[in-house]
């Protein structure tokens, strides 16, 4: 159909119609399609907020719609300089070359004269009036009117050093007044995209107002897409009922089709299911990952009610598991053995270049009657000045077992086994569920996935600690208040 002059100037002068009309993307079974922004897309791209943090589920389509949606900045904006940032090499290739590129190539026939390409390599397009798109894994030297980073939490579990030095780099490209743009899956209670969204989050729940410099949060859930219904009915375990029944208190509503839906997709996805199609934001982070040595096993304890309120019995002792890192982290696990063979775990410390007298000072002001303490084998290694932490530890009455070395992979399985029996005070041991929530094993880019090594970053102390207690419960005798070993230490305590 034929128009007025006047009125496609009009049009064309309509973000909201040129989004919906002049571009065209490839579906995932690769056919070409008009792009027309759906439920999602639409919410966040007309929202005016200029930094925005998005936390997604899968498939909704969020890297497309931003990608077209900036692609239509350069072109009808004189001397915008738009990036985007990729967590791989081939995943920018994708952006640019089936985004990017193919929708500019493939743009309405009626307008795409009007814009001359002044340059096009394989990684941005350059036109006359000025601007500018280009795709990296760092765009550090830049300056940006509009930035886009996808998929940051795969980069901050993957990545951490591009991780700091996109924050550090990348974000400080763009200031006041112009856009930032972070959208990802969630990857894990650590790392910069999980403190961003928490910040965003809190701030987003507590109603308070923004500044232009704050990051807006964004969750888009599994249930509220359209799309994710089944209308065939199909069997639903009692475990999923369950699970159906806590997103009901919650005040998720699912209807039968939803709830179909859902079960098919996780007879494959199984624990996966929770981060690629989350319900919460809080379930989107606590998801399995395949990097993380205890992800199944911390899933079980908050199913099973195992992160809770748990009592100091003053009845029974306390005792204790150390990760030692004067010089670095010093960790330690508090937890008492009940008499029906249950870990109470009841407290747990963590501080960087903690001397040994301020720690002894913190055992005492706990107020706990202890029991024996663990510490790893390199207790017994000498420093710089000859003298071991045992030595150091004698000379305030401090003494322990020191454990003998043991395989890692088989320390890590003895975690895994004994933490079902294992009860966690949620208040107290907050960080230190977080080290074991974190820990993880060492991203390899040569091979393309995880290595069989540990990470050793934050969370990496925490879990040694609790690595230790495990391997020293079978040396703990837990009929017994006191022994020779903490007597001395309990009358140094003044009790």
């Amino acid at each position: 159909m034929r128009v007025s002059e006047e009125t496609a100037i009009n049009l064309l002068s309509d973000r909201a119609w040129r989004l919906n009309n002049l571009y065209k993307i490839k579906t995932p079974d690769k056919r070409i399609i008009r792009f027309e922004p759906n439920w999602a897309q639409k919410i966040v791209l007309f929202d005016p907020h200029p930094f925005k943090i998005i936390l997604k589920c899968r498939q909704i389509g969020m890297t497309t719609g931003f990608c077209i949606d900036e692609l239509d900045q350069i072109l009808w904006s004189r001397n915008t300089q738009v990036g985007i940032i990729a967590q791989t090499r081939d995943d920018g290739k994708d952006i640019f070359t089936d985004r990017l590129k193919f929708s500019f190539d493939t743009l309405d026939p009626r307008v795409r004269p009007a814009f001359r390409l002044v340059g096009d390599s394989a990684d941005e397009l350059a036109f006359s009036h000025g601007s500018v798109i280009r795709v990296g894994t760092s765009l550090r030297s830049s300056t940006l009117q509009c930035l886009h980073v996808s998929e940051f939490g795969k980069i901050c579990a993957k990545y951490p050093e591009k991780a700091k030095e996109i924050i550090t780099g990348s974000l400080n490209t763009v200031h006041a007044g112009q856009q930032i743009v972070i959208e990802s899956t969630a990857e894990g209670k650590e790392g910069y995209f999980y403190d961003m969204c928490q910040k965003a989050l809190e701030r987003q729940r507590s109603s308070i107002p923004l500044s232009p410099l704050d990051f807006k949060f964004f969750f888009f859930p599994w249930w509220q897409h359209p799309e994710y219904r089944l209308e065939h009915a199909t069997t639903i375990s009692k475990d999923l009922q369950e699970y159906y029944a806590k997103l009901f208190l919650d005040g998720i509503v699912l209807d039968d089709s939803q709830k179909y839906w859902y079960a098919k997709k996780y007879e494959t996805q199984k624990e996966d299911m929770l981060r690629e199609y989350p319900s919460t934001p809080e379930e989107a982070f606590a998801a399995s990952q395949e990097g993380f040595w205890y992800s199944s096993q911390m899933q079980e304890l908050y199913a099973g009610g195992h992160i809770c309120n748990v009592s100091y019995d003053r009845a029974l002792p306390v005792y204790t598991a150390w990760d030692l890192g004067q010089a670095d982290f010093m960790c330690i696990w508090f937890f008492q053995i009940t008499r029906q063979g249950d870990v109470n775990i009841i407290d747990y410390f963590q501080k960087r270049d903690m001397p040994l007298n301020l720690c002894v000072g913190m055992l005492a002001s706990k107020g706990y009657t202890y029991g024996t303490h663990i510490w790893p084998h390199d207790a017994n290694s000498r420093d710089r000045s000859g003298i071991t932490f045992v030595q150091q530890a004698r000379q305030f009455n401090l003494s322990g077992i020191v454990l003998e070395p043991h395989s890692l992979r088989d320390g890590i399985n003895l975690v895994r086994n004994t933490l079902g029996k294992c009860w966690f005070d949620k208040g107290r041991c907050k960080e230190g569920i977080l080290a074991l929530e974190n820990y993880k094993k060492t991203w390899s880019s040569k091979i393309g996935g995880w290595s069989s090594d540990p990470a050793h970053d934050d969370a990496s102390h925490g879990a040694d600690a609790f690595r230790y207690l495990c391997s020293g419960l079978d040396k703990i005798n837990p009929n017994r208040a006191k022994d020779s070993d903490t007597k001395a230490l309990n009358a140094w305590f003044g009790r």
